[in-house]
């Protein structure tokens, strides 16, 4: 669900760069949806496709030999394990409202986690929290190793079919607009922060993938 703590106009067409815990709160809103008083409006996830958001092992990639050879595919895959741990760290999050002991701060930095804290925030204001999780099946379209920082671009397809908002007193799950999108295209910026990497933008985009 999303992370930027500033407000979207609903009728816009794109969901540019809020994250996935924002969209929730915007296409409530676009719904027209409101809860019974003392209920806050539920955050509606916008979605999109593929692979699982899993534990990891480890944040760096354990570059095979061929990889190591070829600094391109292993900046890659060490990108790819960070993003999915990025993942990891929101799903623990937005499960508890709370970003405590998730090592969001290791993966996350900048834009990208300054959206999670809002989302959060907000979360934990309407009294919700997400149960499931989503799947993911990241690309690292891209790596810059000649500049400082180095940069990184990743594309996603983001299923969130199986990642819910519900009550954590009852268990309940909030209703969401039906047209809404589960399976969405989001591409997703890293670069280096003290030669380490980390996600720094989200942009969430209103397309099915």
């Amino acid at each position: 669900m999303s992370s930027n703590a500033t407000n979207h106009s609903s009728d816009h067409n794109t969901c540019g760069d809020m994250p996935v815990a924002h969209l929730i709160q915007t296409d409530i809103r676009r719904a027209g949806l409101a809860l019974a008083a003392g209920s806050a409006a539920v955050a509606v996830l916008v979605g999109c496709t593929s692979g699982s958001a899993e534990k990891k092992p480890s944040t760096k990639a354990s570059a095979s030999p061929s990889a190591s050879a070829d600094p391109q595919a292993a900046a890659k895959a060490e990108v790819a394990a960070v993003y999915r741990s990025y993942w990891d760290a929101q799903i623990a999050a937005f499960a508890k409202a709370d970003v405590r002991d998730t090592g969001l701060e290791k993966y996350a930095f900048d834009e990208a986690y300054s959206k999670t804290l809002a989302d959060v925030a907000t979360m934990k204001v309407n009294g919700s929290v997400m149960t499931g999780k989503p799947q993911i099946t990241p690309e690292v379209t891209a790596v810059s190793l000649d500049q400082d920082p180095k940069k990184a671009s990743i594309s996603d397809c983001v299923d969130v079919r199986n990642w819910k908002v519900v009550d954590p007193k009852t268990g309940k799950e909030f209703p969401l607009p039906p047209e809404r999108l589960k399976r969405f295209v989001t591409k997703f910026e890293a670069r280096t922060v003290g030669g380490e990497w980390k996600i720094v933008s989200v942009e969430q985009q209103d397309r099915a993938c």
